[in-house]
């Protein structure tokens, strides 16, 4: 049995605002904003709902950005959502959420951002038709390998690949206002619903949108290498939502600019239609670029948080003490080699294509639970260098959007659901072999 806190292994504070900010961002804007916003359309049927959608995606956000600006301020560690369910409810749900993030549900998405990102080299290479899962377990180890040289090599890729693409999609965006003269503003599905199924139709295109707009609560897990966490993760965290909310608004916009509805609404990659409409027979090659530089600011940035989650457990008595070892680099090197091993596995095999409807439900579970921690953390200790304005409104809002989303995939889904139960319960049964409740 191992007890918690017996290694004390410290990250480097080395990281600013501007690293925080594109760490978020990267990680925030990924390939979801090259597919949902059709799906987005299809379901409303008119641009001022979409956008109802998109501007509601951006509050949801706002709210857990508030929730984590609180929570990451109050225990500024590495580990992110584990350190507060931890405190707040003992190690031993601590344990099921660090493990639950670590290999249940973040490796499988990581493994689908890479072989999306395979597919974009397969195309913009030549290379032969089912190369795609091969070029993303590629990638995969290209970044596991540029994260393990350092802290300070993950961030200057990062930083790059971040500030690249946001600058090239606002691009997109400003040729399609010039280009474009208007014709989606004007028009309207035939089949969009009206009435009180519009309601229904707005539920199940913002599940779509809110996906879109995760990761942001992953910059908690870097918390503990931020300078200034005081100052810093608020901004961080509240400025990331702010910059991506501006982006996607404007971009629909833009794609309402060139495109009619019934063109977005039935496209799986409306950049790319609204780039070819724009630009001609090229446009496909550069959205293949732009979705390449997308979604590698995204794997990145994954590869770079993720670790820190198995680090904080194996720190405290929670994992095997070898993934709390970090290098001269300042990077935990065992915990990044097996979560890029994880990663490697997933993407090679495709088994992470029947895991993705499981590691949503695991992520809205621990989402949700992890923002409950806050009622307890502040029933301890009302005071931190953050707090969540109009207290306990806005963690209530939060709660409850991902408690109807749970709802709404036991109702669609529940196979998947009760999957979901099975692995927090396994984890929760494995917790009793290898943690103890602290004196």
């Amino acid at each position: 049995m191992l007890c918690p806190y017996f290694f004390m292994a410290q990250l480097r504070r080395s990281l600013g605002l501007v690293d925080g900010l594109a760490m978020v961002v990267g990680i925030m804007v990924g390939s979801g904003i090259f597919r949902t916003p059709g799906l987005v359309a299809a379901y409303l049927g008119r641009p001022s709902l979409t956008f109802v959608a998109w501007i509601l995606g951006g509050v949801v956000a706002l709210l857990g950005a508030l929730c984590f600006a609180e929570l990451s301020t109050r225990h500024p560690a590495a580990g992110g959502k584990y350190v507060y369910v931890r405190e707040a409810f003992g190690p031993r749900a601590g344990f099921v959420v660090g493990w639950g993030e670590a290999l249940a549900t973040y490796p499988v998405a990581i493994a689908a951002i890479a072989v999306v990102a395979g597919e974009y080299v397969e195309r913009l290479a030549g290379l032969a038709p089912g190369s795609a899962r091969w070029a993303g377990v590629g990638l995969a180890a290209l970044f596991t390998a540029v994260n393990l040289a350092g802290v300070a090599s993950g961030r200057w890729v990062q930083n790059l690949a971040t500030g690249a693409k946001v600058l090239v999609l606002a691009g997109v965006a400003a040729l399609a206002f010039a280009a474009g003269d208007g014709a989606g503003w004007r028009s309207t599905l035939p089949a969009a619903p009206t009435g009180i199924a519009t309601l229904a139709a707005l539920a199940l295109a913002f599940q779509a949108v809110v996906w879109t707009y995760y990761g942001y609560l992953d910059v908690a897990k870097i918390a503990e290498e931020v300078v200034d966490p005081d100052r810093t993760l608020p901004r961080v965290l509240l400025g990331g939502i702010a910059i991506v909310t501006a982006l996607y608004l404007v971009l629909n916009a833009a794609f309402f600019q060139v495109l009619p509805i019934e063109r977005i609404a039935g496209s799986n990659l409306v950049p790319g239609d609204v780039a070819a409409a724009v630009s001609g027979a090229g446009g496909g090659a550069l959205v293949a670029a732009l979705a390449l530089l997308v979604v590698v600011a995204s794997l990145n940035g994954n590869l770079f948080v993720t670790p820190r989650v198995i680090f904080g457990m194996a720190r405290e008595g929670l994992a095997p003490a070898v993934l709390a070892r970090v290098n001269r680099g300042g990077t935990p090197w065992a915990a990044t080699l097996l979560v890029g091993a994880v990663v490697v596995l997933l993407a090679a095999t495709g088994t992470f294509q029947s895991l993705l409807g499981l590691a949503v439900t695991v992520i809205i579970v621990i989402d949700g639970f992890t923002v409950l921690s806050l009622f307890r953390l502040r029933a301890r200790r009302p005071s931190a260098p953050f707090l969540v304005p109009l207290f306990p409104l806005v963690p209530l809002l939060f709660v409850g959007v991902y408690a109807a989303l749970f709802v709404g995939t036991a109702w669609a889904a529940p196979g998947t659901v009760l999957a979901a139960m099975a692995v927090l319960g396994s984890a929760y049964g494995v917790s009793w072999m290898v943690s103890r409740p602290r004196a």
